[in-house]
């Protein structure tokens, strides 16, 4: 699977690409904002490509890598879950430190709506942050979808819940 904004590429994941999962998902100012985890090991990484390639040949969509087109550099990863009920998916983005204030996170967060609605057809798209987290949050508000109150999500209670709906998504340059 392949994504094209302006500045960024979002890709399917290859083996290849453990070593920069482990990179991101060890980075403590990303994990700062994740479930408790600790640093992702290299074979954690490696398990964690091969669960996002079964999961987009099952559903058609995981999470993906995010790359700049310019040369290629390795901003993060963004993409879909599987949601909480199974008729959700859950949107979600993460950026390596050195990459925030960008706005590389809208950018990559609107394709994947636009490609969930037109591509895959999904009905709704859910994203969940950390309340302390206003920066993730404030790219789910400028992508077009709606604070729905506080909700449960991964076993952690309080987290801001935003939805888009495709009837009534009107974000910016998409039409679905």
């Amino acid at each position: 699977m392949r994504l094209e904004t302006d500045r960024l590429e979002l890709r399917s994941a290859t083996p290849a690409d453990a070593p920069l999962l482990q990179t991101l998902f060890s980075d403590p100012e990303v994990l700062r904002y994740l479930p408790p985890m600790p640093p992702m090991t290299l074979e954690q990484a490696a398990g964690a490509v091969e669960r996002r390639i079964n999961l987009e040949s099952e559903l058609g969509y995981a999470p993906l890598i995010v790359e700049t087109k310019a040369d290629r550099t390795f901003v993060g990863s963004a993409g879909l879950l599987r949601g909480n009920s199974t008729t959700d998916a859950e949107l979600a983005y993460h950026l390596l430190p050195s990459e925030w204030g960008h706005g590389y996170a809208t950018e990559a967060a609107r394709a994947v709506l636009v490609f969930a609605f037109r591509e895959r057809k999904l009905n709704e798209v859910v994203g969940v942050a950390f309340q302390e987290n206003e920066a993730s949050w404030k790219v789910m508000e400028r992508i077009g979808m709606h604070f729905e109150g506080l909700a449960r999500y991964h076993d952690i209670d309080g987290l801001r819940k935003y939805v888009a709906r495709r009837r009534t998504w009107t974000g910016i340059a998409a039409t679905v």
